[in-house]
């Protein structure tokens, strides 16, 4: 009965707004002359009358991914969260766009409707109930999929760059991506020893298990992903008395955010302090890493295992004083 009274709400709404666009010309649904079609993650063809040059993602990943085809004002809005150095590759580059959307999870009816874009790409994780309601709206929507390895993050990047006919921008990213890997591959390489433990202190309990693109630049960055350790997959929930039994080397927290819109600040602080870990030594060995790279789902992942390796070892092994958004244009 409530799922229904929300679909119904949404037809509502959808209705009010499809009038509104009647009157106002509407997205564009021009299906002649030099347009293209491309395939989604699911499934889905995608028409596109000319290479979109109003993009909407609103994204803090999908954002970068698109900074590295294409330049800022090809963005329609952004995510708040993009602004923020502490959490985002590209705040300098996207200070000055707006809207910026605080929702992390769906782009709002509203925004679509302000920005008027060429094509809206969400991640794997949205409804089908979302895509459609943006479609039905008149608007072109590219679904990609779900990040949780190297390789999906690529195909990834692929499809967004074929979208924008950009493939050649999109290979150039994913190859200076590969060479930064393959550099540090090879400096982890030389390292002998256990690899160290660490626990990532996280607002989502169910969050970095197996599964999940964090576990990935974990392993990737020659350290134990304690949360997989404890045989947890990405959406299993995290206990106080599993993070005891894990034991960690260390924790992984993150920098204090400029933009703390859920208050990750203060609940980090919450859990450091909890009676229940006291005695733990990683409390004593606490590493501070920017979110930026604990939530990488970009090309910029390249830099994210750099860091995290650097945390793991409580030493600077890779200077990242040259760190820039990996791009395939000039």
């Amino acid at each position: 009965m409530v799922r229904l009274r929300v679909r119904s709400a949404w037809a509502a709404l959808l209705l009010a707004w499809l009038v509104l666009l009647t009157g106002c010309g509407g997205a564009l649904k021009e299906q002649a002359g030099e347009g293209y079609t491309v395939v989604d993650d699911r499934g889905n063809e995608v028409y596109l009358p000319r290479p979109p040059r109003r993009i909407l993602a609103a994204n803090p990943g999908y954002d970068t991914i698109l900074l590295g085809l294409v330049p800022p004002e090809y963005l329609a809005a952004v995510n708040i969260r993009d602004t923020d150095p502490e959490v985002s590759f590209i705040a300098d580059e996207v200070k000055n766009i707006t809207p910026q959307v605080r929702e992390i999870l769906n782009v709002p009816l509203e925004v679509i409707i302000q920005t008027k874009p060429d094509l809206i790409i969400v991640p794997g994780w949205v409804s089908a109930d979302h895509v459609e309601s943006y479609r039905q709206l008149g608007y072109p929507v590219l679904v990609c999929g779900k990040i949780k390895s190297m390789e999906t993050l690529k195909e990834n990047i692929r499809l967004i760059a074929k979208a924008l006919r950009r493939e050649t921008e999109g290979e150039r990213i994913i190859a200076e991506m590969d060479r930064q890997l393959a550099e540090t591959d090879a400096v982890l390489a030389t390292l002998s020893g256990p690899k160290p433990v660490g626990m990532l202190v996280s607002q989502m309990k169910n969050f970095g298990g197996t599964g999940s693109m964090y576990n990935v630049l974990c392993t990737r960055a020659r350290m134990e992903n304690g949360i997989a350790k404890l045989g947890l997959k990405n959406g299993d929930p995290l206990s106080k008395e599993l993070v005891v039994k894990a034991n960690p080397d260390f924790f992984l927290v993150s920098g204090v955010r400029t933009v703390d819109l859920s208050g990750a600040n203060e609940a980090h602080q919450r859990f450091l302090s909890d009676p229940a870990l006291a005695g733990l030594p990683a409390l004593q060995n606490i590493r501070i890493v920017s979110d930026r790279y604990i939530y990488c789902a970009s090309q910029q992942c390249a830099y994210s295992v750099k860091a995290l390796a650097n945390a793991a070892y409580g030493r600077p092994l890779f200077d990242l004083s040259d760190e820039h958004l990996i791009k395939g244009y000039e």
